[in-house]
C-alpha cells in the first residue's frame, strides 16, 4: 500500500509538469489503465511536449501548462518523425517505442474522447512493418466463454474426471481464467507465489522471460477468482498459504509443475471445444489473449509491452493474423450478401 501511495505522487508530480487539462487524461481515467503505465506514458509526455517546445515554431512561444488541447492540431506526422528520430538516438529501441505508444495514445484521447483535433500525426509517423506470418491458432471471445463454463460446471467431463473435479475447480478456473486475462507465459504463472499478488491492486509481480521481474495487472473477475481459490486453499492446504509458497499447487501443495499445467489445459479443450482438440495448449491461451487485446485497443506497442516482447516484430505476428482474420471475414459476409441477393 505505501508503494502504492508513492506511485501515486510520482503521477501526480509528473502531471503538474504537463498542461492543465491534461489533469483529466491520467488522473480522472484512473480506472482505464494501469497506474504504472500512466507513470511511464506521464514521463513520456512530458519529454515529447518539452522537445516541441524547443523546436517546434508554433511551440516555442507557448507556457507548457497553459498550452491548450487544441495547439495539438499544429503537429504534424512529419514532426513527429523528427522527435521519435532524435529520441531513439537518446534512448533505446524499447523507450522509443513506448514514447511513440504513448504520444500516440494521447492523441487518440485529444480526437476520439474530447475531439479537440482533427487528426492523430502518429498515425502518418515511422510506418511499423508487419511479418507476412500471418497464422495464428487461438480461441475466440465465444470459445473462451466455452471453456470456462465447462471449467465452471465440468460439462463434457468424463465421469472418472467430474469425480474429481469438484477438488479442482476453483484452482483450474483461477489459472485459466488469468491465462486469458493476461496472456502470462506458463513459466510465467507457474512461478507465481501467494506473496507476489495484491488482490486489492489486481496486479501480480512474475518473472519474465530473461529473469526480469515485471507487474502485471489483471481483471476484478481474475482477482474474485483467485480469492475463491486462495480460500478453499487456506481449508485444504493450509501450508501452501504462506508469502513465499507457490500460488498453484498439487492437491498435496506442492507447486503445480509446468507439464502438470500443459496437460490441464487440454483435459477442458477437448470437453468444451473437442473441435480444438489437439491443438490448444497453455501457450494458445496466451495467443488468445493478445489477439483479444489488439482487437479491442488496436495498439501494437500497448500489447508489446503486455507481452513481455523484446521484439516488435514478434508482436507484429498477432497485428497481421488479426487483419488476416478480419480480412477473410469481411469477405465472408460480403459473399453471404451477394449470395441472399441472387
Amino acid at each position: 500500500m505505501l508503494e502504492k501511495k508513492r506511485d501515486s505522487s510520482v503521477l501526480i508530480a509528473l502531471v503538474d509538469e504537463l498542461p492543465e487539462f491534461c489533469q483529466d487524461y491520467f488522473i480522472g481515467r484512473k480506472n482505464e489503465r494501469a497506474l504504472s503505465t500512466r507513470i511511464g506514458y506521464a514521463r513520456d509526455l512530458n519529454h515529447f511536449i518539452d522537445w516541441m517546445i524547443q523546436n517546434h515554431p508554433y511551440f516555442c512561444t507557448l507556457e507548457k501548462r497553459h498550452i491548450k488541447p487544441s495547439d495539438f492540431g499544429q503537429i504534424s506526422a512529419s514532426d513527429m518523425d523528427k522527435f521519435l528520430e532524435i529520441y531513439s538516438d537518446e534512448h533505446e529501441i524499447r523507450a522509443t517505442a513506448r514514447a511513440r505508444s504513448a504520444v500516440s495514445s494521447f492523441y487518440k484521447y485529444l480526437t476520439d474522447t474530447i475531439r479537440a483535433v482533427d487528426y492523430n500525426p502518429v498515425s502518418g509517423a515511422q510506418k511499423i512493418k508487419i511479418p507476412e506470418k500471418d497464422y495464428v491458432i487461438f480461441l475466440t471471445s465465444e470459445e473462451q466463454d466455452k471453456l470456462l463454463n465447462t471449467i465452471m460446471y465440468g460439462t463434457g467431463l468424463s465421469p472418472r474426471q467430474q469425480a474429481w473435479h469438484k477438488h479442482y475447480e476453483k484452482r483450474d478456473l483461477a489459472m485459466i481464467f488469468l491465462f486469458l486475462d493476461t496472456g502470462l507465459r506458463v513459466s510465467e504463472l507457474n512461478g507465481i507465489d501467494n506473496g507476489d499478488l495484491d488482490l486489492n491492486e489486481c496486479s501480480v509481480v512474475v518473472t519474465r522471460k530473461g529473469g526480469k521481474q515485471s507487474k502485471i495487472y489483471f481483471s476484478d473477475e481474475s482477482a474474485e477468482y483467485i480469492q475463491d481459490y486462495m480460500d478453499e486453499k487456506q481449508i485444504t492446504t493450509p501450508l501452501s498459504c504462506g508469502p513465499k509458497e507457490p500460488l498453484f499447487v498439487t492437491l498435496q501443495g506442492r507447486r503445480l509443475a509446468i507439464r502438470q499445467i500443459q496437460e490441464i489445459v487440454p483435459k477442458y479443450v477437448d470437453a468444451a471445444l473437442p473441435e480444438k482438440a489437439g491443438t490448444i495448449s497453455p501457450h494458445k491461451l496466451r495467443s488468445s489473449f493478445a489477439m483479444e487485446f489488439y482487437r479491442v485497443e488496436r495498439d501494437i506497442l500497448a500489447l508489446q509491452q503486455r507481452m513481455g516482447h523484446t521484439s516488435l516484430n514478434t508482436t507484429n505476428i498477432y497485428a497481421k493474423a488479426f487483419e488476416s482474420v478480419s480480412h477473410r471475414t469481411r469477405n465472408w459476409r460480403k459473399d453471404l450478401t451477394n449470395d441472399s441477393e441472387e
